[in-house]
């Protein structure tokens, strides 16, 4: 370790600025997309953010193309300019509890109930005080006989009703429910989603307006004006060869569900999908397709675009008095095939194995364009 760090140190760098894994972002300010991309796309979320219909959007390429990339875009630094908070999930399943079990589990079920509690715990001096508490771990502990369950789901049941989460008593006891059994069950499992189980924390036949509140309640506990679903490598649950009869139509529903929602919340739906994963969804439910109004085809890199994404990478890492891809020279991507070039995924692993070897081989730079070259036949011989 020591002398990785050493030869990182004599090539300018204080960590490898490339992420090792083939979808990988790295951290949120690493994350840039071409000007070319972002102007389009940011085209197509003020027209959303205007849109009265459905704010669904389809982020679509091929494998490696940079969907992942865009989403966190979109997540990190476009939403939040409309106080929208996004959620991103990765390839979430064919049924709507999927969904929402992913949902849930991503926030954490202590903090939800804990935020929720603190958002609708009355200040009225004639509430039971037994109830209540200056923290949510000592009100969660007032909690160990039945009656005082049973009235804190009650009051809280109540609450939510004044704040017009919902109207179904059997959807706000769920809720409370939530809420009052966290002290025993601090986390959430895929049981708790699953409806008609034992333990389930959704409305049996109620799932639509469930979420419906959970859309609600996440938005009023972020402070948000709206709440998006990033739903990543979705063509994985939409090529026909992995769904079955029962399968594709749970996969429909749960987009209908979806864009239904997303007509009476302040909801945005933005999948990204492969070229064949969308024309699959065409074949399933041509209609259900069409209510995604807006496309975004992400482009492929220019050879100026890729010079870019490097260089913004290798800024991250190195002194500011070094500029262009230094420790590489500048002419370092010219050799790569232009399947590798235009292909972020590609681009960023071959460039990542490149500073692997210069650390391996002891190269002191400038690192030359044979080197990144030698990265690319080594990763990806015979593919182009």
């Amino acid at each position: 370790m020591t002398d990785t760090l050493d030869h990182l140190q004599r090539l300018d760098l204080a960590r490898n600025p490339f992420p090792p894994a083939t979808t990988g972002v790295g951290f949120v300010e690493d994350i840039s997309i071409p000007p070319r991309w972002s102007i389009q796309l940011d085209t197509h979320i003020r027209e959303l953010a205007r849109s009265e219909g459905d704010r669904a959007l389809i982020v679509e390429g091929a494998y490696g193309a940079g969907k992942t990339f865009v989403l966190n875009w979109i997540k990190s630094k476009a939403l939040p300019q409309y106080r929208v908070r996004a959620f991103l999930f990765e390839n979430p399943g064919v049924a709507f509890y999927d969904l929402a079990n992913r949902l849930m589990r991503q926030v954490g079920r202590y903090e939800v109930a804990k935020a929720l509690w603190e958002l609708l715990s009355p200040n009225d001096p004639s509430a039971p005080r037994q109830l209540f508490a200056p923290e949510f771990r000592q009100w969660l502990a007032t909690l160990g006989n039945r009656k005082n369950r049973d009235d804190a789901i009650q009051l809280l049941s109540a609450a939510m009703r004044e704040h017009q989460f919902a109207d179904d008593e059997e959807i706000l006891n769920k809720l409370a429910r939530l809420i009052v059994e966290t002290g025993e069950r601090p986390y959430f499992e895929y049981r708790d989603f699953v409806p008609r189980g034992s333990r389930s924390l959704v409305a049996e036949r109620e799932e639509p307006q469930y979420f419906q509140a959970l859309i609600r309640i996440l938005q009023s506990i972020n402070d948000a004006d709206g709440i998006a679903f990033l739903l990543d490598e979705f063509e994985d649950v939409a090529l026909k060869k992995r769904l079955s009869q029962s399968q594709a139509s749970a996969y429909t529903s749960t987009l209908r569900r979806l864009l239904d929602a997303a007509q009476r919340e302040n909801l945005w739906i933005v999948l990204s999908t492969t070229p064949e994963g969308l024309s699959v969804t065409r074949e399933l439910d041509v209609s259900l397709a069409e209510r995604f109004g807006h496309t975004f085809r992400i482009p492929e890199l220019s050879l100026e675009e890729a010079h870019d994404i490097v260089a913004e990478r290798l800024a991250t890492a190195r002194p500011q008095d070094r500029t262009g891809l230094w420790p590489f020279t500048d002419d370092v991507l010219e050799p790569l095939n232009e399947t590798s070039r235009s292909s972020p995924r590609r681009l960023i692993k071959i460039m990542w194995h490149a500073v692997g070897l210069a650390i391996e081989d002891r190269t002191e730079p400038p690192l030359s364009a044979a080197l990144v070259k030698e990265s690319e036949t080594r990763l990806y011989a015979g593919t182009n």
